[in-house]
């Protein structure tokens, strides 16, 4: 299931979704509940077993939402330790290009610095922006194994040659690195079961409430705001 569309949205916008959604399946459970308020008021089991069913879909609410937080929490440390490993990359392949003679340090620099500039991203990309932000890395990135090349076949020394050439294959493994921890996200059909599930846990409370014939809303639209603002960290993070 594609969420991208969901990531493209502002955060706010996001959270709003998630709250009316929430709120609305708490309406609907509340009415449902009133409806059948005179038939249930008197039964105790009923009431009992709904308490039981309640429980149990707060309990796997509670354990969704904690492993879906750690997935995007670990997630997200992954993609700053992919840009960290990356510039590092850079930067060490930039330096060791110094032990390279004129004019082949100059080009390999110069295609170093116009490759590190096409992995600047200073907002989030998705869908077709993200594809042409990588096809323009790659094409920056088509050009410094020639300018490597280029660069050693003057007389440099084996262990000189061994030291850049190794600066640069790590330059180019950082890319497929930090692409593969961009595209590392929650599965869809995971946030699709988790607004599911909390949907279907505020909609069984407020039922509940409903067979007993009053609700306060307030208390309602509290745990609502709680359960849509830990669904958009999720996504934030994500």
């Amino acid at each position: 299931m594609d969420v991208n569309w969901l990531y493209s949205w502002p955060l706010w916008q996001a959270g709003i979704a998630f709250l009316v959604l929430l709120l609305l399946a708490a309406e609907i459970g509340f009415t449902l509940g009133a409806r059948g308020h005179n038939l249930a008021s008197g039964d105790a089991k009923k009431t009992l077993r709904g308490d039981v069913t309640l429980g149990s879909m707060l309990a796997l609410l509670g354990l969704l939402l904690a492993f879906t937080y750690a997935f995007s929490l670990g997630r997200a440390d992954m993609r700053k330790q992919a840009i960290v490993q990356e510039a590092n990359a850079i930067g060490t392949a930039f330096l060791r290009a110094d032990f390279v003679a004129q004019p082949e340090r100059s080009e390999l620099r110069h295609a170093l610095l116009e490759y590190a500039r096409t992995r600047l991203v200073r907002d989030e990309l998705i869908g077709e922006a993200q594809q042409v932000a990588v096809q323009r890395s790659l094409e920056a990135q088509s050009r410094l194994w020639p300018a490597t090349e280029q660069a050693l076949r003057e007389d440099v020394p084996g262990p000189l040659q061994a030291l850049l050439v190794q600066a640069i294959n790590e330059v180019l493994d950082a890319h497929a690195v930090r692409i593969s921890a961009v595209n590392d996200r929650i599965p869809g059909a995971v946030l699709a079961l988790l607004l599911l599930v909390a949907g279907a846990s505020l909609a069984l409370a407020a039922h509940n409430v409903g067979l007993n014939g009053s609700i306060s809303r307030w208390r309602m639209a509290t745990f609502a705001a709680i359960l849509a603002a830990l669904m958009l960290v999720i996504v934030d993070f994500d």
